[in-house]
């Protein structure tokens, strides 16, 4: 029965593939590509979790659409999460709202010179030299005087307590989490003032002249002369109690604590190493506070499992679409406080470990297999039963078009000749393109539908070809997809590296519904089925042959 629905509901959704045609001469050939959804399709689908907030159903029913056969687990601890991938000159600007200091040992014994007491809103450099890392910046030294100077520990070396990061340990990597049984939790409330809106950390007046405290160097500026202690170890930015540490040149804020370091790259980085319920309050996946809480209950867990899972797998996050969107303290609001609160230590769990939580924006009515949406992995996919393909509830699939010139096509593409054909080779379970078949003059060459959708900067694989003949080409298409998010188990490297073109910072869910709190519980398939008749119900009457013109590259959801 269930093969039945499953293969039906993805015929209604699935657009027809075919060859495309040579366009005949005097005018510009252009490839028109039709598709649907933004992302790479598997796992939950965010406009899917949020349609199903608003039609009534609870959190397990939603975990259950996506995630099915997983169980809720409990389990806590530290995320690393790189703020600052990597600076040309060595050099990190950071500063403290509350105050703060630098210290070279999160914890106990420090080296002759630390820690290093940092007043409020003052700019502190963290340098490296290639040999040691160092502390500038007025006042470091003990040079300056008065408001907004940096002041420097006794020059006998210094031992410290652990910074205060709760739930978490003083290791400078995060423990492994444990995992107990399947368990159900209750529901805790909390309130939270609204988001502030996301800038730099506020100012105090000092003494000297422009810029003001907590701004970033004219661009192009070198950094200053090292003034202050240095040391081997990597540097340590530590808020006093509660506080912040901001990026001015970020214009962001984060909790927990910093280390500048090198490890794991050739340049000075900036890892802020917080627990993970803080994480989340801090990230910019769903920023709607009119989200169903039982949706915002299912993001949330989803998002607390693929962190921790990639801490297993390679110890540090990004913090772009690439890994999960996180913005800081700055994005946090009082909607999503309560949704990590009510479901605070909560986990997907498939066996005996994390389950592989991916998401995406929106997959255009089906959810794709994990070969589709990540690449063919024979060895890993049946590990992850539960990313398969099947439809879903959406109110918006997200149609798009866009049109690439051949020439374009053929440069991005790789193809040696003049190109006169383009077709789709072959489709997976759900529709999405697997390869690309090119024709010309330089014979036939086949491209996967991911690395076609990464050069063309489409949205995503789930889309079709035709051919037309314009009177001028269209502009060439952006760098970038839509397709950003990788797998939990491969964000790694990936945290040592800057986002390149197309990666989206921010996202901002639309589409607001009523309020709707459902008790959590271990769940599985069951209580899905009615979700996925109305699913297919629904994709079947959604006027999906109307499409739309989409140039913009930021999605409403990442």
């Amino acid at each position: 029965m269930w093969r039945r629905l499953a293969a039906a509901a993805v015929a209604c959704l699935t657009l027809a593939a075919g060859p495309v045609v040579a366009a005949p001469s005097g005018g510009v050939q252009v490839l028109v590509i039709d598709g649907r959804g933004f992302g790479h399709g598997v796992g939950m689908a965010q406009d899917g979790a949020l349609a199903m907030g608003q039609a009534g159903a609870g959190t397990p029913q939603i975990l259950g659409q996506f995630y099915p056969g997983t169980k809720l687990g409990r389990t806590s601890g530290a995320v690393r999460v790189v703020v600052v991938p990597g600076t040309p000159d060595n050099d990190v600007v950071v500063a403290f709202p509350t105050g703060g200091e630098i210290r070279d040992a999160l914890a106990g014994q420090q080296s002759v010179g630390f820690p290093v007491k940092v007043t409020a809103s003052q700019p502190v450099h963290l340098h490296w030299d290639g040999a040691r890392y160092s502390v500038g910046g007025a006042g470091v030294g003990g040079t300056a005087s008065g408001s907004g100077t940096v002041l420097v520990a006794p020059v006998a070396a210094a031992a410290v307590v652990p910074a205060q990061i709760p739930g978490t340990s003083t290791s400078t990597t995060s423990p492994t989490p444990t995992l107990p049984g399947p368990t159900s939790t209750t529901t805790t409330s909390t309130t939270a003032p609204p988001p502030p809106s996301p800038g730099p950390s506020p100012s105090t007046t000092t003494t000297t002249a422009p810029p003001p405290p907590g701004s970033p160097p004219p661009p192009g500026a070198p950094p200053p002369a090292p003034t202050g202690p240095s040391s081997t170890r990597s540097l340590w930015a530590v808020p006093t109690g509660a506080g912040v540490v901001a990026v001015p040149a970020r214009g962001r804020q984060y909790r927990g604590v910093a280390e500048a370091t090198t490890a794991g790259a050739t340049n000075l980085r900036l890892v802020n190493q917080v627990d993970v319920e803080q994480y989340l309050r801090g990230m910019g996946e769903v920023r709607n506070p009119a989200w169903p809480p039982a949706s915002l209950r299912a993001q949330a867990i989803a998002a607390r499992t693929y962190a921790l899972r990639a801490m297993t797998r390679g110890g540090e996050l990004c913090d772009d679409t690439r890994c999960q969107v996180y913005l800081g303290s700055q994005a946090e609001y009082a909607q999503m406080n309560k949704a990590v609160s009510d479901t605070k230590g909560q986990v997907l769990v498939y066996g005996s470990g994390l389950a592989s939580a991916v998401y995406s924006a929106n997959a255009g009515g089906v959810e794709a297999s994990r070969e589709e949406g990540f690449g063919a992995s024979p060895s890993l996919d049946s590990a992850y039963p539960y990313l398969r393909p099947a439809p879903y509830m959406t109110r918006d699939p997200q149609p798009w078009t866009e049109k690439v010139a051949f020439a374009d096509v053929a440069a991005r593409l790789g193809y040696g000749g003049r190109l006169a054909a383009v077709a789709v080779g072959s489709t997976g379970p759900s529709g999405r393109v697997l390869d690309l078949v090119l024709d010309g003059s330089a014979g036939r060459q086949t491209v996967t539908g991911l690395a076609a959708a990464g050069a063309l900067g489409l949205r995503s694989t789930l889309f079709t070809v035709r051919t037309e003949t314009d009177a001028t080409a269209p502009p060439p298409p952006a760098a970038g997809s839509g397709i950003q998010q990788l797998p939990d188990d491969a964000t790694a490297v990936t945290a040592t590296q800057p986002p390149g073109p197309g990666a989206s910072e921010l996202a901002v869910p639309t589409l607001p519904g009523p309020a709707d709190i459902h008790p959590l519980g271990a769940h599985g398939v069951r209580g899905v089925w009615p979700w996925v008749l109305l699913s297919a119900a629904l994709a079947a009457t959604a006027g999906l042959g109307i499409t739309r013109t989409v140039r913009a590259r930021r999605a409403t959801t990442a």
